[in-house]
């Protein structure tokens, strides 16, 4: 359901031998951390910048994590009350500052430039949803149980292929916001075709 909370469900859904990748959400909760590992996940999560961190080891870093912007690599324990670990936390370079992932694979089962790229992997599921969400207008669910909001991704998907297949060009922000005014009768189909860089049908 829409208004479940995520750890709740990703709790729910525990498999072993599978590995999850978060973001920083699921980073916070160090005891469903620990159930994970406990259930025989593996996981990567992206942990806050105001974690608490104690440094066990600093790890080395070969010329594969040095090409994946891998700055630092530690084992450590999280949390300062109830330290939860050993973990392997993993620094990279980002375009706003470091990213900070936790991984509860060893550096042997996962070297420092596979958690990186796992987590760069994720973000393209990332831009796909704001992609979603900025193009077609899903900032907000018609519905919360899980069949109205597939019929509201598939309109919208369907809404974008066709207007790719009539248009010949990827659908783009202002063209999407054009059919919506058309649609409100707010601009005329000659406007809309002009804008959209196609020869109007004639009936």
């Amino acid at each position: 359901p829409g208004a479940k909370c995520e750890r709740v469900a990703w709790r729910a859904v525990f498999k072993k031998d599978e590995l999850y990748v978060g973001d920083r959400y699921y980073g916070e909760d160090y005891a469903l951390l620990q159930q994970a590992r406990a259930a025989g996940c593996a996981f990567v999560v992206r942990l806050r910048e105001q974690a608490y961190v104690e440094v066990l080891e600093e790890l080395p870093l070969s010329a594969e994590d040095r090409t994946a912007r891998v700055v630092r690599a530690q084992r450590v324990m999280i949390g300062r009350k109830h330290p939860a670990g050993p973990f392997v936390l993993v620094e990279v370079a980002g375009e706003k500052g470091a990213l900070r992932l936790l991984s509860s694979l060893a550096e042997e089962e996962l070297p420092a430039h596979a958690v990186a790229v796992l987590y760069r992997q994720r973000w393209m599921v990332e831009l796909f949803f704001r992609w979603l969400k900025c193009l077609l207008g899903c900032r907000h669910w018609l519905a919360e149980s899980a069949r109205g909001v597939a019929m509201q991704i598939y309109c919208a998907l369907i809404a974008a292929l066709l207007l790719a297949l009539y248009s010949g060009k990827r659908p783009g922000k202002r063209a999407m916001e054009l059919i919506q005014f058309y649609l409100l009768g707010y601009a005329t189909l000659e406007e809309l075709c002009l804008q959209l860089g196609v020869e109007q049908k004639k009936a």
